[in-house]
């Protein structure tokens, strides 16, 4: 038999030698693209973006809901009675009326108390005197220390024979408020057309009151004493004081 031909073993090897080769190339590029992929560079700059866009967004609307809720307008107290209080040297509005002197008499005019209910003016003084006080503007804080001051010397007013009354622009409603709130202790009159209050000389356009006592004598029912411009805590003393020298 002729002998078999040697030319199957080289190719068979060749074959393998092709496969081994090809596989170590494969595996030696999946190495080198391994280490050439960057694989720490995109986890600090997404952690930087993240950390500095949350802060501005976090902050704005606090910052914005703080500017809101302190904007609180409102007017205090003190400047609505500066507002109503006429100066003490400011020229009275009396409507043609003539202003009362030393001498005259309350003068015939209907008004209502803090209850709502109607009172003659006409009809205060008589057998007993009078102390009407004038305040620009229910309580308010000058206001309330004159009238709180009228209340402690009440007493002491009424032992001489004399009523106490305050007096102002304010609606009946307001004026009982203010009287339960503080506990005063005598009738508070009510005239928002200031009808009173001009025939007392004490009305400046457009609606200002200037501070004021008047005091009508008991048993006459004259007027007796009329101070414009008075200082809120020292009115009440000056009204006894005047009251308890008038009747020595």
């Amino acid at each position: 038999m002729p002998p078999k031909s040697s030319s199957a073993a080289p190719t068979s090897a060749a074959r393998r030698s092709t496969r081994l080769t090809a596989t170590a190339t494969a595996s030696s590029d999946k190495k080198r693209a391994a280490e050439d992929k960057p694989t720490s560079l995109p986890s600090p700059k997404k952690t930087k973006t993240v950390s500095k866009s949350a802060a501005p967004k976090s902050a704005e609307p606090k910052s914005k809901t703080k500017t809101k809720s302190s904007a609180k307008p409102a007017v205090p107290a003190v400047a609505e009675e500066k507002a109503a209080e006429a100066p003490k040297d400011a020229e009275p509005e009396t409507d043609g009326e003539e202003t009362l002197q030393i001498g005259d008499k309350l003068p015939k005019i209907k008004l209502r108390d803090n209850e709502g209910k109607e009172v003659d003016v006409a009809g205060l003084a008589g057998a007993k005197g009078v102390v009407i006080f004038l305040y620009p503007k229910a309580d308010t804080p000058g206001c309330t220390t004159q009238a709180c001051g009228f209340r402690d010397a009440f007493d002491d007013i009424a032992a001489l024979g004399y009523d106490v009354y305050g007096l102002s622009r304010d609606e009946p409603k307001a004026q009982q408020r203010w009287k339960e709130k503080k506990g005063l202790n005598y009738r508070l009159l009510c005239d928002p057309e200031s009808k009173l209050i001009k025939r007392l000389g004490a009305f400046v356009p457009p609606k200002n009151t200037k501070r004021s006592h008047f005091i009508f004598e008991k048993g006459s029912g004259k007027l007796v004493e009329a101070k414009l411009g008075v200082k809120p805590a020292d009115d009440p003393g000056n009204c006894l004081k005047f009251i308890k020298g008038h009747h020595k």
